[in-house]
């Protein structure tokens, strides 16, 4: 079991996404620690998601569909930063499953491996 902050398990859950349609061990421990991760980050996902209601604005993606959300340019980011700051590095307890580099050197790529990095050992 090791530590983490809420911001690196987001980014850690993001870069999972792509290894989630592998098939074998990768794709096993992609798609255990990335449920592991989303139970770990609701609360911080749910407090976000508030900040964002509370100071985002209607953004309009590619496809024309309505959003909220916030951006760098919004005149409430610092507000959002401010608030939603102590809560990126709230840590928590969680026991991920690892895999081998030569597990995974058979499917990654360099740039992938490198990613992943937090979820690969020496064995």
């Amino acid at each position: 079991m090791k530590k983490y902050k809420n911001y690196e398990m987001d980014a850690m859950l993001i870069s999972l996404k792509p290894l989630l349609s592998h098939r074998g061990k990768l794709g096993y421990a992609a798609a255990r620690n990335a449920r592991i991760l989303s139970n770990a980050l609701v609360e911080y996902y749910n407090f976000r998601n508030e900040l964002i209601k509370k100071y985002g604005e209607k953004i309009k993606d590619d496809n024309g569909s309505e959003t909220m959300g916030i951006n760098i340019n919004s005149p409430n980011f610092d507000i959002f930063t401010k608030e939603m700051e102590e809560y990126m590095y709230i840590e928590h307890n969680v026991d991920l499953m690892t895999v081998s580099y030569t597990d995974a050197m058979e499917v990654l790529t360099g740039e992938e491996m490198l990613n992943l990095d937090w979820m690969l050992n020496e064995h």
